[in-house]
This record gives C-alpha cells, structure tokens and sequence, in this order.
C-alpha cells in the first residue's frame, strides 16, 4: 500500500495579539494523528534579568497506518527574543528553515526518515535561548507561559520550570496549579503534567512592593472657602501602605465605611491646591493576619449598604438574562463569558454603561462594565461585594489592559465569602483578556486606590482629579523591602490631680499616629497604683499616618485612706507615653475642704459686697 505524506503540520505556538481579542491558531490536527507537547525551561538569574534555555519536544503520533507526517512547522512571536535555535529528529540533528518576518519566527522542520504505521511516533525537539519569557517584576518572577490548543482531548501538554537552585524564590501563585513542585537543595522544579488552559501563569515571591508617586489637583470654584477630601491609597486585607510624604499635610484625616484613607483639606475661595503623594505599597499573596480581624468586624456594619442597588449596579429590565445565577462563580464566568473587551473604547470617550446597558451592549466593555455587572448581578442574589478602582500593573496591556476615564486605571470587583469570612478579589476583565483564571486565585498586581461599598461614583481615585491632560499616576515596582516607623504622639491630656475616695473621675487624652503606616488593633494600656481604671485596656481599630483619636475612660481611687498619692501611666503599642500622680483624699476630708472654701468664697464676695456698699454711702 502506497502511504500518504500528510504534508506540513502548522501551529502556532503561542497566542497572537489582535486589537479585538486574545486569539490562538488552533493546530491543524485531525484523525491522522495526534501531537504531544513536553516543554522544559531552566532558568539562569543573571541579577537584571532571566535567560531561559528552553527544550521543546513534540511527539507525533500517526493513528493511521496509510499517513504519517513528513514536515512540522511551529512560529514563534518575535517579540520571543528567540537565539541559537536548534533542532534534532530520532535520527540526530537535523537543519531547520528558519523565516523571520516583521510578526513572528517560522521554524520549518522535515524527517529525514521517519517511521511509518498506525501508533508509530516521531520525535522532534527544539533548544533555543529566550531572554524575556520570565520578567523580574520588583520582588518578584512573573511568568506568562502560552500552551498549544488542540482539538483532540487526549493530547498531552507537559510544561516543567527548573530554578536556579540558589534561588529563595519559592512559587505563590500558580494557574492551574502544578501537580508536582520540588524545594530542594539543589533541585527546584516545578511541574504541570497535562494542561488545558490557554496559559500557564506563575509567580515567584509572596510579596511585591511598588513605589507610588501621585499627585492630586483640587480646586474650589466658589466664592467661599469649602472642605474637600481626597481619597489616599489605604491598608486593605491583601495590601499594606508605606507613607514617603505627603506634601502638603491634610488638614484632618480619617478611615471611612468602606476602609478609605480620606484626607481633609481646606480650601480658600477660588484655590487650586496640588497634592502630591509618595508612598511604597505591598501586595500580599495571603491574606494579611493582623487586618483579618478588624476586616471582620467592619463587616457587620456594612452589610446594610453592601446589598443595595446603586447608580450603575442596578438590573431591572433583563433579569430573565441572569435568572440562573445564584452563586459568585456563576456570576464571575457568566460576566467573563457573557461580554467582550473593546479595545477601541481604550481611545477617545469611554462614557460608563453600567450593568443595565452593558448587557444590551455586550461587545462595548471595558473594566468598568466587567465590574459593574459583576456588583449588579452579586447584590440581586444577595451576595455582598463591592468595586475596586485603583492600578493593575501589566507588562502587556494586550493581555492585561488598563483603562478608566482619567488616567491609567483599572477596575475590578470584590465579594465577601461567608463561608470564609473574607473579602474575595475577582478580575473578570484580565480573564476575559488573557485566559488567566482570575477567580481560584488572584495576583500582585491589583494596588487599590479607592473602595467603592457606599457609593458606585465615590470616592475618586487617585488619578482622577486632574487639571488638563496631566499624568498623576506614576507606579514601578521596587525590590527593597521598606521599614515600618512606628511614632505615637499623646495630645489634650485630661484628668484630675486631686480625687476623692467616692467620686468616679474622667480621663481623656488624644492618640494621633505620626507614624509611615497605619496601626491596626491599637493597643492602649492604663496602669495605675492606688487607682483603678473602668476600662485599662482599650484598642482603637484603626489608624492611619496622620490620624486621631480620642480614648476616654474614668477612674477611681481603691484605698479610703485619708490623703496619699497615687500614680498611672499610659502605654500604647508597648510605648511609655506619659507617667502622672494623683492625690487622693477620703471623701469627709474633701468634703470638709470644699465646705472650707465655700464659706471661704461666700466670706469673700460678702465683703467686696461690703466695700462697695460702704463706698457707696460715702458719695451720698
């Protein structure tokens, strides 16, 4: 029997970029055989950058005992950054076609005798260099790896990651997750085994820290002087601020319903006022352990608004398109499937739709519609979440694009699991974009500048209070670890000196944080000999740079013996912040000495009453 050359096997390797939406050439592939993928990278830290030196190995199986494959051609991305590409079959090395273009790199590869038969299998593998598939990214490695789509379920796609074995560096985040994952001396490997995702996404490092550089342009156009505020990136369960400066210093500062820093400024009539911010920012992997039971807490209260419809999170008119969606997950994949991101609206006017319209107008998206729909549909089925509006950091924005009306922006939603009792990110957008599941797991490159719980509009974020076409969002990720500055001041201490054994006396004094972070769970501690306090121990919450608070209790005196003195001192976060005496004298005592000064005062007034008197009489 005569065989028949199946001609030239075609794929693309990877994804290519079109302005419309992430797309993959599927492998040609049908019934006449299958293809197999087993893809090695090792990596080599050379400090400024990764180079990776990459096997790929493609084995083709003939399910026909009439066709076999004489020809394979695969192309790479230009921006791959492909060198020293060789190739090699069963039989040794063989001489690849190498065609370069201005879009990608074709590899044209040929048998020189391959075997024939049904369950026959040929072999060709690839080693080449690239220099930019892993990107260091601040703290950490960041890895974006595209697989081969195929139309055969049975098609294996084996990916293994070797670190260089002096690297601390361990895996945080990976999609889907490897099935195998090795931390040893001298071998660190990491391994998917059959992937059916588009792309594998990893990250290296559980922290990542940027340097935020933004700026705030506020104005007051009336004719009196009003109160502003500006919203300042605060402390959430997966982000932890380090305050540089902020220049000028707000009036009055404070931690709103949703967990905003909001900073007060006043403003003379007809004043424009430049606010310029600094800060380093850390993005956690986990859930941050000191914020978990403050985020907690803060949940009992804001369930009343965290339900409610709101300007752009309202449905009304299609409820039979979301009827069977009852859970986070049915809405995340119905919202991430259901629209399509419009590149175009990236230019030009990007009028909000909101989640009503947005389902009428499908393919017209962008982060905001993703967002919105998500809240809409999450609250219609009793779900609390909220909006996130702030900065997703991307390296490619046709994988992972930005966009809001004002300055390089991104949008994405929150839920609260009951089950875990925390708040959930989700990012229906980047998924939609790069196939990256944003639902089983998150990244870190979300840096949250505004809270959205309350209000769907309020408040703006960095970014939006612009004058012009000016840029106020400057962000790069820094690889140095900063330092926690812990700095407590006590103001407008109030308290009697001098107490009785009966009376119960009140204490107030002011706690203000002049510190670079906010303090969380803020222990105050009041320790007092011969005194007792009502309440010695007090926690303030929260507390922002630059942030107030008022604590206040009262205090007795213990022993009923005649005069003594008595001492306290107030320590907050362990700090020793003031140490001061009291006298106490028995209620008899210092009634008998109020008594005193009573008659002593009505004596007094009696005899300037007196003098006037007499004075008086005198003239007449």
């Amino acid at each position: 029997m005569v065989k028949k050359i199946a001609g030239s096997f075609l794929f693309i390797l990877v994804l290519f970029i079109s302005i419309s939406k992430y797309k993959t050439v599927l492998a040609q592939a049908n019934e006449d055989f299958k293809a197999d993928y087993s893809v090695e990278y090792q990596l080599k830290d050379s400090g400024s950058a990764l180079k990776t030196a990459v096997s790929f190995k493609i084995s083709i199986t003939n399910l026909r005992s009439d066709v076999y494959v004489k020809k394979f051609t695969i192309s790479f991305p230009k921006n791959f950054n492909i060198s020293n590409l060789t190739a090699s079959d069963d039989n040794g090395a063989i001489t690849p076609t190498i065609t370069v273009d201005q879009e990608k790199t074709r590899v044209d590869m040929e048998f020189t005798n391959p075997v024939t038969g049904k369950n026959s299998v040929n072999n060709f593998t690839l080693h080449f260099n690239q220099d930019n598939l892993f990107k260091i990214n601040g703290n950490i490695w960041e890895v974006i790896i595209p697989t081969v789509k195929s139309k055969q379920p049975d098609t294996i796609y084996k990916v293994v990651v070797d670190l260089p074995p002096e690297t601390k560096r361990k895996i945080s985040i990976s999609k889907p997750k490897p099935d195998l994952v090795l931390n040893l001396p001298d071998d660190n490997q990491i391994t998917w085994n059959n992937v059916q995702t588009k792309t594998i996404y990893a990250v290296f490092g559980d922290k990542q820290y940027y340097r935020a550089d933004l700026t705030y342009h506020i104005k007051n156009p009336n004719i009196y002087p009003v109160l502003t505020e500006v919203a300042f990136p605060p402390d959430t369960l997966y982000q932890k601020v380090y305050l540089n400066s902020i220049s000028p210093k707000p009036t009055s500062v404070y931690t709103d319903r949703d967990g905003n820093f909001m900073g007060k400024y006043i403003l003379a009539p007809s004043e424009i006022k430049t606010v310029n911010y600094s800060a380093v920012i850390e993005e956690d992997v986990l859930p941050r352990q000191d914020m978990l039971a403050l985020s907690r807490s803060q949940i009992v209260n804001q369930k009343d608004y965290l339900l409610t419809a709101q300007k752009y999170w309202e449905i009304t008119k299609n409820l039979d398109k979301i009827k069977k969606i009852k859970t986070p997950s049915d809405d995340y994949y119905f919202v991430t499937s259901d629209l399509q991101y419009n590149f175009d609206k990236l230019v030009g006017s990007n009028a909000r739709l909101g989640a009503e319209e947005v389902l009428s107008q499908p393919n017209n998206a962008v982060c905001l519609e993703f967002t919105d729909l998500f809240i809409a549909i999450a609250r219609e089925n009793g779900i609390l979440s909220r909006e996130i509006e702030g900065y997703g950091f991307s390296q490619d924005q046709s994988f992972r694009p930005i966009s809001l009306n004002g300055d390089i922006l991104h949008s994405w939603p929150e839920y609260y699991s009951s089950e875990a009792n925390l708040w959930i990110p989700v990012d229906p957008t980047w998924e939609n974009t790069s196939g990256i599941d944003y639902y089983k797991s998150f990244d870190l490159n979300h840096i949250t500048f505004a809270i959205h719980g309350v209000s769907s509009t309020y408040p703006l974020p960095a970014g939006t209070y612009k004058t012009g076409s000016s840029r106020d969002v400057l962000i790069t990720p820094a690889s140095t670890v900063p330092s926690e500055a812990i700095r407590i001041s006590l103001n407008n201490l109030t308290y009697s000196n001098k107490i009785n054994t009966k009376t119960k006396n009140p204490l107030s004094f002011l706690v203000r944080n002049d510190g670079n972070t906010t303090l969380i769970n803020l222990p105050v501690q009041i320790e007092g000999t011969g005194i007792e306090f009502a309440n010695p121990n007090i926690t303030v919450p929260e507390l922002p740079p630059y942030g107030e608070s008022t604590v206040k209790t009262q205090y007795t005196a213990i022993s009923s013996q005649n005069i003594q003195t008595a001492n306290f001192s107030l320590k907050i976060a362990g700090q020793k912040l003031f140490t001061g005496n009291v006298s106490i004298y028995s209620f008899n005592y210092d009634l008998a000495i109020q008594i005193t000064e009573y008659v002593l005062g009505a004596f007094v007034i009696l005899l300037i009453f007196k003098f006037i008197f007499r004075k008086k009489n005198k003239r007449g």
